[in-house]
Order: C-alpha cells, then structure tokens, then sequence
C-alpha cells in the first residue's frame, strides 16, 4: 500500500501548552490498521525536547528522521499537515517546499481546524497543489492514500483506531499529558466558536463506547509504567459528556487494577443540579479524576446571553463547593475584556471571581478573540483578532498588561505544571510538588489582584 507520512509543523509565535499530535496519532492509526504504511513527524517535539536539554546537540533532528523514515525508494505517496491555526501555515509552507525537492511526487495534503473553519484563508495562504481536507479526516485521508473516490463519509466513534503513538514516551518525559479523545462534536451554539457553523455531521456530540475508551487507557498506561512514567491523561473533547457517562468510565477503570490520574473538560450545565455532585465527584476523584476543565466564561447574565450560553450564574457556588469537597482542582475558563465590557464592570466581575476563589491572572488578562467561521467572526477571512473596545478599556487593558508582564511568565510556568504535578500526586502519593505550584500559582494571583484593583481606583 501507498506509504503516507504525516506532520505537524511549528507554531509561529506563542505555543507555551506544548503537547502530543493527537490529530495526526490517530490518523496514522487509522490509516494503518487499514493497511496504509502511515508515518507521523512532529517539528515542535524536537524544538521542545532542545528547549528542555534532554537530547544532545549530536541528536538526530526532523530532516535527518524524514530521511530515516523515507529512503530512496520508499518516498511517501502523500504527505499531510495538520494546521490548527493559522500560525501553523507559515513553516508548514517552509516544509512544504523544501519537501518538494525530496518527494517532487507526492501528493501533499493539509487538514485540521484552521482549514476546516476557514477554507478560503488556508486555500489564499497554501500553495496551489495543496489539497484540502476539511472536516474529519479518517475517511477522506484514506481515500487519497488508496486513490478511490469511493471511500466517503465519517466514521463512527467506536470505528475509530487507536492512535499510533511511536513517541509516547519521549512526550510523557517532557511532562505531558497522554491526549486522549473520547467523543467529538459540540452541541454548543457559543457566538464565538466556529464549531456552530460546521456542517451537522461535524458539531453534532458522539461518543465512544467507554469499554473502548478504558481500554486505550490502560494499553497507553502499561507502557507508560513499564517506563517508568506516570500515566496521566488529559481528555480532549469540547464536551466530556454527563456525568453518568464519567462514572461508566471510572467504572471501568476501577477493574483494570492500574492507578492513572485523569483531566477533562464539562459544561457548567452538566453540573448543575446534579443529585448527590459531592459525592459522585468524590468517587470519580477516587477512581483517577484530578482535574476539571468549566467554560464560566463570564458572570454577567446580559454577556452570557449575547454569546448564547445562557445559564443561571447564581448555582455556580454549589458547584464549585462540591468540587472541592471532592478533592477536585477545578480550572475555570473566562473571557473578562470583549466589546461590551467597562472598566468598572471588569472591576465588579473580578471581584466576584476572588470571592468565588476562582480569580487568576489569566482571567484578568483574557480577552475575546473573533474567529473566522464563528458568528461573531461571520464573513471574516484573515487572522484572528481581538474583539475591539471602546478607548477607555483599551487603555486600561495595555496598562495592566504592561505593569504585570512578570506575572504573566510566572503564572503561564506554574499553571502549565499544575495539572500534571496534581495527576503525579494523585498516583504517586507525593504532593510536595504539586504544593509548591499551588503556593507560586497564589501569589501570583494575590499579586495580579492587588494591581487591577488599585489601577482600576485610578482610572475610577
């Protein structure tokens, strides 16, 4: 069968939540458990690895591994690109090119959420002789390596294959996290998410059979023990799903007799008025859940319901309160600064996120940003900007930015090691670690309070 090499190039700019390629991983295992000859490469896992001095300069680098990986007379049919930004495109084309000279055959391919959401962009900025992949790129990957017009379609979450993951390891020494997919799709209508104005078939919320979700787990975490590595995942999906669909998992966790720590993302509307959410949390804890990942976005009603997530801000402290009765780190996610935002106003919801205890110097700093493909961003086609304010708050907005720029590092640091040092904690026993983040993460926070506070006074 054809041979299919896949990459995921560099980021230009910010890229500070380095992680594995799950996009590629599990393209590359489907397409070989479908007897395609699939490769994957991944540019930032040599670029982090240099960062973190793990490897000598002697190493062997990405040119030198398409070479190991593709010699005179096994070249690549077709060469694909995951592109989740637009930032991606920039060394994506650099590739692309000097590719060209080694594999001047091969058809070369670029998919991903960039593409998917803003085809029009991608097509402007790639060269002519890309292919196009959007959406779901299991079927319409394996028909172009096959050349068969008559693969199409998606396939159903329990046909997916488990991912290809020859650099596992190499991730998890670094400290990441095992990305892990259990359900694709989002039944969300957020005004500023470009998944509401994807075709049906991509937005719509499936999920994989928990039996087979379970046993990837522990497959991946085998591996991982024998390596002497903790085995911590992070679920990637918009929407984990109920929580009854959490407690099947942990269910089935609990009967594979190995102690792994977990993370994943919910809505709020999942939580609230959940029977017995102490408890339940409590046992999830139990069987390996650390951390949960909330989308408040704001507590202003008026904001929430111009973006569509109209929910009732007032049960967030119970749900918070059961949370942390569980033993729970809860990450909340929150846009402060958009165009209807006042100084006061801001001032006003930081305040209530302190007393909530969920105020960061994140969410100080988090701006609304328009996307192409999303309602806010409809009939967009360049880059992703910040969402415009009025001059009073673009002003307070720099001037806090500017006169807290050393917390901004110290927290980014801190909170990138706290989900994993929790999951390490959580299997090893050992949280002296974990304390020492949570202790850095604090001041940081008390400290970016203190300055917004104070510079809000002044402008007052």
């Amino acid at each position: 069968m054809p041979r299919v090499l896949l990459i995921r190039p560099l980021c230009e700019g910010d890229d500070p939540e380095f992680g594995e390629p799950l996009g590629i991983e599990r393209l590359a295992g489907y397409l070989r458990d479908h007897g395609v000859r699939a490769e994957l490469l991944d540019r930032r896992l040599y670029a982090a690895e240099r960062r973190a001095g793990v490897v000598t300069r002697e190493a062997a680098g990405f040119w030198e591994d398409v070479r190991a990986l593709c010699p005179p007379g096994s070249e690549p049919e077709l060469v694909g690109f995951s592109l989740m930004t637009e930032g991606d495109v920039f060394d994506a084309r650099r590739v692309m090119s000097r590719l060209g000279a080694y594999f001047p055959d091969a058809t070369l391919v670029a998919g991903g959420v960039f593409v998917t959401t803003n085809a029009a962009r991608a097509k402007q900025l790639l060269p002519h002789r890309v292919v196009l992949s959007r959406g779901e790129g299991e079927a319409s990957l394996l028909a172009l390596a096959r050349g068969d017009d008559a693969v199409r379609g998606y396939v159903t979450p329990d046909e997916w294959a488990v991912p290809y993951r020859p650099y596992l390891e190499r991730y998890a020494r670094l400290g990441c996290a095992v990305a892990l997919q259990t359900s694709r799709g989002c039944p969300g209508t957020c005004t500023f998410c470009a998944t509401p104005l994807l075709p049906r078939e991509l937005r719509r919320w499936r999920g994989r059979d928990v039996v087979l979700v379970a046993d990837e787990m522990a497959h991946v975490a085998s591996r991982l023990v024998l390596a002497g590595l903790p085995p911590v995942f992070n679920v990637v999906d918009d929407d984990a799903g109920p929580l009854w669909r959490l407690e099947a998992l942990a269910g089935e966790l609990v009967g594979k007799d190995l102690r792994m720590a977990w993370a994943c993302e919910m809505r709020l509307a999942a939580l609230v008025g959940q029977p017995r959410l102490a408890d339940r949390l409590r046992e999830l804890h139990e069987a390996g859940l650390t951390r949960l990942f909330v989308g408040v976005e704001s507590l202003n009603p008026s904001t929430l319901r111009a973006w569509h997530k109209d929910y009732d801000t007032t049960r967030l402290p119970e749900v918070l309160a059961a949370v942390r009765t569980a033993g729970i780190a809860m990450q909340t996610g929150y846009l402060l600064w958009h165009a209807g935002q006042t100084v006061a106003g801001a001032l006003d919801e930081v305040c209530r996120l302190r007393e909530l205890g969920i105020y960061t110097h994140q969410a100080a700093v988090s701006r609304l940003i328009v996307f192409a493909g999303s309602e806010l961003g409809r009939g967009r086609a360049e880059a992703a900007a910040f969402e415009p304010m009025d001059a009073r708050e673009e002003t307070f907005y720099h001037e806090f930015c500017s006169r807290t720029q050393d917390l901004r590092g110290r927290w980014v640091a801190a909170a990138i090691r706290e989900p994993y040092e929790a999951a390490r904690a959580h299997v090893s026993g050992d949280a002296s670690a974990l304390e020492a983040v949570r202790r850095e993460l604090a001041d940081v926070n008390e400290q970016s309070f203190r300055q917004f506070v104070r510079l809000a006074k002044c402008l007052a």
